[in-house]
């Protein structure tokens, strides 16, 4: 496997755009500006798009699960909050990775298979061509109000 490198440019560009952040709020906290996430809500749903950037790679050269876990995570959580009227936590999380990614826009969609005081919710994760590269499942309760 050949050696490659970061942009760090791109990389160091990334980190200052998050920590310049001035709150910490749904769809405006560090992970999502590092990450470069746009955060939409269609109809029931909530959308995460990002562009893959090379700070994100595995040692293989493709979207590191855990960046791809994190926004469909994001997706499912944010829809939660804001249909649901307030935060809840992930009580378990399930993730099948279909294909590699290794570059262009992924698009993440989270949906409610099913609401309450526990709730089922799936999300999916689509890469440049339209083509499912993931998909997960979770089980999320919603949290007291402080």
């Amino acid at each position: 496997m050949s050696q490659r490198r970061v942009d760090a440019a791109a990389a160091h560009a990334a980190f200052e755009r998050a920590v310049a952040g001035e709150q910490e709020v749904f769809g405006d906290f560090f992970l999502a500006r590092l990450m470069g996430l746009e955060i939409t809500y269609p109809g029931e749903a909530c959308e995460v798009a990002f562009e893959v950037r090379d700070f994100m790679f595995n040692p293989q050269g493709t979207l590191h699960g855990g960046m791809l876990a994190t926004a469909l995570d994001i997706a499912m959580g944010h829809l939660l909050n804001r249909h649901a009227g307030g935060p809840g936590t992930t009580l378990e999380m399930k993730i099948q990775y279909l294909a590699p990614i290794r570059a262009g826009r992924v698009v993440c969609r989270g949906e409610a298979m099913r609401r309450g005081g526990t709730w089922f919710l799936r999300a999916e994760a689509r890469g440049a061509d339209g083509g499912l590269v993931a998909f997960a499942t979770s089980t999320w309760k919603l949290l007291k109000p402080r």
